[in-house]
């Protein structure tokens, strides 16, 4: 199960319930942030994504929106005593902005924190999960993201191991992992031969921010969940070319050729307030789509299937910050 909290939706100016934009990806004991808005820090306390998880940070862009709540964030972890290692990757601009806060407001982690800076292709990968960035078309140089879940192997059948002769233990973990194992008596198993074929990829593409490209709809292509900017209405398309953003048309438009399965919408102006324009203009042209919301969450079945919540409010705890030592970078 993959799960999805939006931490922050809004575009460039954040609102009442609107954060910046920010958005968790949690798998089995690792939260994955891309961009990190204003008061993230808060938002990731409210989803209860826990402090001392295995984490990754992407950043699409070094816009103010989306890395004003980097430096929080850091801040924050240490305080409350994280250990765990964190790397970030981004534009190569990002590490001069993390240099900046280091060295103007002392920003130091209690934990190893490293910032890359990356160009397009694959720069993450861990387990089953692994995250290629491609180039967008916005101000400056900016990223999308894809996500992608594939499990080596199928179910294990434990059966067909007995039938086989591989004793219980560590090598039907091995089996069951994708490695082939060799018995005492010489025979080397295959993973094939004792689990089901492999479910079919998981792909979650995050757009950052960007106006209609074809690396977008490359990336897009038979994606299971996009997660797209629909910053204006068509009303407003002329603003949109010149800032470099999407329409929910355009939105709509990559998901329906891209044979996306749900389009979500996020970053779209406050001009829209509740942002019921943005999801009909959508709709007209790619029904499949959802307007996202702070703290809402989508949660995502390795089959594909996908069921939508919102993430319940609960009241702040105080902390006792008094053992509290910088250390630096």
């Amino acid at each position: 199960m993959l799960d999805i909290v939006f931490l922050g939706t809004g575009g460039s100016i954040p609102e009442a319930g609107r954060n910046h934009p920010a958005i968790a990806i949690r798998y089995e004991g690792w939260n994955l942030l891309f961009d990190c808005g204003e008061d993230v820090q808060r938002a990731f306390e409210r989803a209860r994504l826990g402090l001392n998880k295995n984490m990754a940070c992407f950043v699409s862009h070094v816009h103010a929106d989306h890395v004003l709540g980097l430096p929080g964030l850091l801040l924050r972890f240490s305080l409350l005593g994280r250990v765990k290692p964190l790397s970030i990757y981004g534009p190569k601009e990002l590490i001069d902005f993390v240099k900046v806060a280091q060295s103007t407001i002392n920003l130091g982690t209690t934990f190893e924190t490293t910032v890359y800076g990356i160009d397009s292709g694959p720069v993450f990968s861990q387990d089953d999960i692994t995250v290629t960035a491609f180039e967008v078309e916005h101000r400056g140089f900016a990223l999308g993201y894809e996500i992608c879940w594939q499990r080596r192997t199928g179910k294990f059948l434990p059966d067909k191991a007995e039938a086989l002769g591989v004793p219980k233990g560590p090598l039907w973990n091995k089996l069951a992992s994708g490695q082939s194992v060799s018995l005492d008596d010489g025979r080397v198993v295959e993973p094939g031969e004792v689990t089901m074929e492999p479910l079919a990829p998981i792909k979650i593409v995050y757009s950052g921010d960007t106006k209609p490209c074809e690396s977008l709809r490359r990336a897009s292509k038979g994606a299971n969940i996009l997660i797209c900017e629909a910053m204006y209405t068509s009303e407003h398309a002329d603003l949109a070319a010149e800032r470099g953003h999407s329409t929910a048309k355009d939105a709509a438009q990559i998901a329906k050729d891209a044979g996306v399965g749900l389009l979500i919408l996020t970053h779209y102006s406050p001009r829209y307030h509740d942002g019921s324009v943005i999801i009909n203009e959508a709709r007209r042209v790619f029904p499949n789509s959802i307007l996202a919301r702070d703290m809402m969450e989508v949660s995502l079945s390795l089959n594909g299937a996908y069921s939508v919540s919102q993430v319940s409010d609960y009241e702040f705890r105080n902390t006792d910050m008094d053992s509290w030592v910088i250390e630096p970078w």
